[in-house]
């Protein structure tokens, strides 16, 4: 079945993170890289300069056991948004999150932490609720 595409609303930053994290805009952008991936095939090659200003804080973490390179950036005070996801990010793959959250807590905490609005994180909620009914994949 194809992917259905996204309600008005609800959708990714992709390709405007940077550009959203300058403006003040968006607090945090998450990026996930699978080996042989570089900064380009990812999104945040231009995010380099501002790291290295320190406009942008970089948090770096890599799953030793599949190589999955996760990275978070974020604007300065808002270091706990990154610290929160890896937690998070930890907890999912320990699968002890899944005792204490359920998918939707962690869609709204991703959404959250992220910077979206809450409006937009109930609206995802919801399609992802409808598309699981329907059994159809949203990623």
């Amino acid at each position: 079945m194809p992917k259905r595409t996204l309600p008005a609303g609800i959708g990714p930053h992709n390709h405007r993170e940077l550009q959203l994290m300058l403006s003040g805009m968006k607090p945090m952008a998450l990026f996930v890289a699978e080996p042989g991936m570089d900064a380009e095939d990812i999104g945040d090659a231009k995010f380099k300069p501002f790291v290295d200003e320190g406009r942008i804080l970089k948090f770096t973490y890599v799953d030793p056991v599949t190589s999955i390179e996760e990275r978070r950036y974020c604007l300065p005070t808002e270091e706990w948004r990154c610290k929160l996801s890896q937690l998070i990010s930890r907890m999912c793959r320990s699968g002890e999150a899944f005792s204490v959250f359920t998918s939707n807590d962690l869609a709204r905490l991703e959404g959250t932490l992220l910077g979206y609005p809450k409006e937009d994180i109930e609206a995802f909620v919801a399609y992802a609720a409808s598309m699981k009914t329907l059994n159809v994949d949203i990623d």
